[in-house]
């Protein structure tokens, strides 16, 4: 080999060199993103042009993050939220869970939904329904995404049952609320 090639060898070299590194490095961080959780948009499926039969009601109280009372007929009446369940006040992340779900509901028309396969009434006597809002938002599955409450089945499969699943799996690959740091 002479003098004059040596220093084209030398830049082959190099360049090879730089081709690998990029590609080995390349390949690392694809291998390293696959294995990532994929993570979700928080917000579109509790919103949905509902077109149930509309009851309109008047909100009067939260109770927790899955009990509310409302004003029905010139009647209180105590209303649990299908497909859900929420911590109880004096349990960890209790008081959260009913502010977010204040917040939720803060200056919102209220509309109540019946599910034909949950029944009217549990065993306490509350109303068993969703909560939509004016704008749309089903609140119940609103509730599960941001880690509020936990997808809960009591007896039979409900309407809304997959969106609320996969509700939960959102909340549970961001470590939202009740699947977050866990409470002392």
């Amino acid at each position: 080999m002479n003098d004059a090639e040596r220093p084209k060898l030398k830049r082959f070299y190099y360049l090879l060199g730089y081709v690998l590194v990029v590609f080995f490095a390349g390949f690392g961080l694809y291998s390293a993103l696959k294995q990532l959780p994929k993570v979700l948009p928080a917000s579109d499926s509790s919103t949905q042009t509902y077109s149930g039969s509309k009851n309109q009601v008047v909100l009067t109280k939260i109770v927790d993050g899955d009990t509310v009372k409302v004003l029905l007929e010139n009647t209180e009446q105590s209303v649990r939220l299908i497909g859900i369940n929420a911590p109880e006040a004096n349990d960890c992340r209790g008081d959260w869970s009913r502010t977010e779900m204040e917040k939720l509901l803060a200056g919102q028309t209220v509309f109540l939904e019946e599910d034909p396969t949950q029944g009217n009434k549990d065993k306490y006597g509350r109303l068993l329904r969703y909560i939509h809002t004016g704008s749309g938002l089903n609140v119940n599955a609103e509730m599960v995404e941001i880690g509020a409450a936990k997808e809960y089945t009591y007896d039979k499969d409900y309407k809304y049952k997959r969106m609320f699943i996969d509700a939960q799996d959102t909340a549970k690959i961001n470590k939202l609320g009740v699947w977050g740091v866990p409470c002392d």
